[in-house]
Parts: C-alpha cells; sequence; structure tokens
C-alpha cells in the first residue's frame, strides 16, 4: 500500500484526514472536545460558497481513519476511492453517526453532524450539483440513529432534547422528498429513497406515537418540539401509507402474500401519483456564529490559559527545587 504522502492533498484533505483521527478517539471529555472543533470548523467549511464550490469539484484519494467495530470488517485500506471532496465528506459524516451511538450520547455534536449534511444537500439543491454519491449510506445511517434515540428514549429525554435531532434529522429526508429533483444524479435514486422509506416504515411510526405522546402531556417543556416532530413526518407518513395501498392492491390482484424486494420497486416507479405538502424553511439554515449564542472558544482559550499557567507554574516548582537542591550540595 502506498504511503499517505504519496498521494495528492490540499489543506482541504489535511482537514478531513485530522477530524477522521479525532473521530475515532472518544474516550474523554478532551477528545469530545476537539471533535467540537473539528465539527464548528466543517460547518464553516459547508456554509462557504467557495469552499463548498471546491469539495463538489475537486478529486482527491483521502486517508480516513475509521474506529474499529464488532460488527464490520477491519481492512487494511482506508482510503476511499477517488472521488470529489465534497463525496469524502459525506463519508467522514456518515461514519460519525454510526460510530458514536452511545449511551452517553453526544447530542451536541450530532446536531453539528446533521447540519453539515443539511448545508451541503442545500448548496447542492441551490447549484443544482449532482453528487453521484451513494445516498443510501447517509439513510441508513441517520436510520440508525433515529433507532437508537429511540431505543433510550427514556433515558435521553431525561437529560436533553431528543426532538430538536429528531426534526433535523426528518427534515434531511424532507429535504430529498421536496427538492430531490434538482441534485439527484438519477430518477432511480428517488425509487431508493421511497423504498428506503417503506421498508422502515415502523420507526417512523414510532417517533409519531412518541412525539404524539408527548404533545399531550400538560406539564411537559418539550411540547412544543414534540408537535414540530409531528409536522415533520407529515410527507414521509404520507408516502409510506400511499405505497402500502398500491402494494396491498396489487397483492390482492395477483393472489400473492408476500413480495419480493423487486416487485415492490416496481410498484413504487409505477405509483408516483400522490400529493405531498410544501414545507417552509427546509433550505435555510442559521449561519454559525460564536457570539452570542456559543461561547465555545472563549472557553476553549480560558482552558488554555489555565493549563499554560498551570505548566508553567509547575516546571518553575521544578526549577526552583532543582536549584536548591544544587546549591545545598555545593
Amino acid at each position: 500500500m502506498l504511503e499517505a504522502s504519496q498521494y495528492p492533498t490540499n489543506l482541504i484533505v489535511a482537514v478531513f484526514q485530522y477530524c477522521s483521527v479525532v473521530m475515532a478517539d472518544h474516550k474523554n471529555d478532551n477528545s469530545l472536545t476537539n471533535l467540537k472543533l473539528c465539527f464548528i470548523v466543517l460547518t464553516c467549511i459547508s456554509e462557504d460558497q467557495y469552499a463548498n464550490s471546491m469539495m463538489h469539484n475537486l478529486t482527491f484519494q483521502v486517508f480516513l481513519n475509521k474506529a474499529h467495530m464488532r460488527h464490520r470488517k477491519v481492512t487494511s485500506d482506508r482510503f476511499s476511492k477517488p472521488q470529489p471532496l465534497a463525496a469524502t465528506l459525506l463519508d467522514l459524516l456518515t461514519e460519525f453517526i454510526v460510530t458514536h451511538l452511545l449511551k452517553k450520547f453526544p447530542m451536541e455534536h450530532y446536531l453539528l453532524c446533521i447540519g453539515i449534511i443539511q448545508r451541503i444537500i442545500i448548496y447542492q439543491k441551490r447549484c443544482r450539483i449532482r453528487l453521484m454519491y451513494p445516498w443510501k449510506s447517509v439513510w441508513t445511517a441517520i436510520i440508525s440513529m433515529l433507532k437508537f434515540i429511540m431505543c433510550q428514549e427514556q433515558q435521553l429525554v431525561k437529560k436533553m432534547n431528543i426532538f430538536n435531532l429528531l426534526t433535523k434529522v426528518i427534515n434531511i429526508f424532507n429535504l430529498f422528498i421536496t427538492y430531490g429533483d434538482t441534485f439527484l444524479a438519477t430518477t432511480s435514486c428517488y425509487d431508493d429513497l421511497y423504498y428506503e422509506l417503506n421498508r422502515e416504515e415502523k420507526i417512523f411510526s414510532e417517533i409519531q406515537a412518541m412525539a404524539l405522546r408527548y404533545t399531550l402531556m400538560e406539564t411537559n417543556e418539550f411540547k412544543e418540539d414534540a408537535f414540530k416532530v409531528t409536522s415533520s413526518l407529515i410527507n414521509i407518513l404520507s408516502i409510506v401509507k400511499h405505497f402500502q395501498i398500491k402494494i396491498k392492491e396489487w397483492l390482492i390482484a395477483e393472489s400473492l402474500s408476500t413480495p419480493t424486494e423487486e416487485q415492490i420497486m416496481k410498484q413504487i416507479q409505477s405509483n408516483y401519483d400522490l400529493t405531498l405538502k410544501l414545507q417552509d424553511s427546509l433550505d435555510t439554515f442559521e449561519r454559525y456564529s460564536e457570539q452570542p449564542h456559543h461561547l465555545f472558544f472563549s472557553s476553549l482559550v480560558k482552558d488554555a490559559v489555565l493549563d499554560t499557567r498551570r505548566i508553567v507554574h509547575n516546571d518553575l516548582i521544578k526549577l526552583c527545587s532543582r536549584n536548591r537542591l544544587k546549591c545545598m550540595t555545593q
């Protein structure tokens, strides 16, 4: 295998590679701080028009560090295939999503991660860029995240606002549903999307039931956010209901009980006659600003100053002790 230094590179490649190393290490608070810094940098990159243009037009082979996981094989070759940097960034974000589903759920980091995916899609929609990318890997990753959140709902809801993240994740699907014709590379991508939504219908129904439960609670601080979740699910549930009816009718007509994947896909391709609700503000986002909402860098600088003072203080004590000992021995 070629060494990393033998591959062509640029600054964005170096940032992606560093971020992949940081993402693989989440053992302590310092690691999470470094990871948050990485996500903020990636957020600013994904908001910049020029940087986005570079990522969608420059092709590189990038070394991405991947965490060891029991359910996947360890490969010695961790270089991505030559592809646009935007595709590598999506690989990086997908990797984070599937490797950080932990009981100590890093909510803030997931919000930043989903926000970056949203920004990339919005850029492609606005500029009508059709990136050749296996979007199914993104859909599968975020559906896995939804399943984890629902599985850990009772524990997570006591510590954080899971409804805000759920709305943002569901709106990623809504971006594909509403604007996919402007950036998806082929029409078959729509078929794959609708197939996945139907295949994973159970998780979306569970989310709706859970969110409705919280909207009906009299004393609930997340009532408004839970209502936003139910509103964001309207189109997804309409799609699922529409195709399930069509598939059921076809099965009855054909005297069949269980359809194959190919038969379901054929029914999806033949029954796009459904009306969906146009949802507002899907293609907008709030640009990152350190002030007034975030104090991350201020806190980071304070910690750095305190650490430096402590190190210098300890070094001075050691130096004084050595000098004192040296004087005593003379």
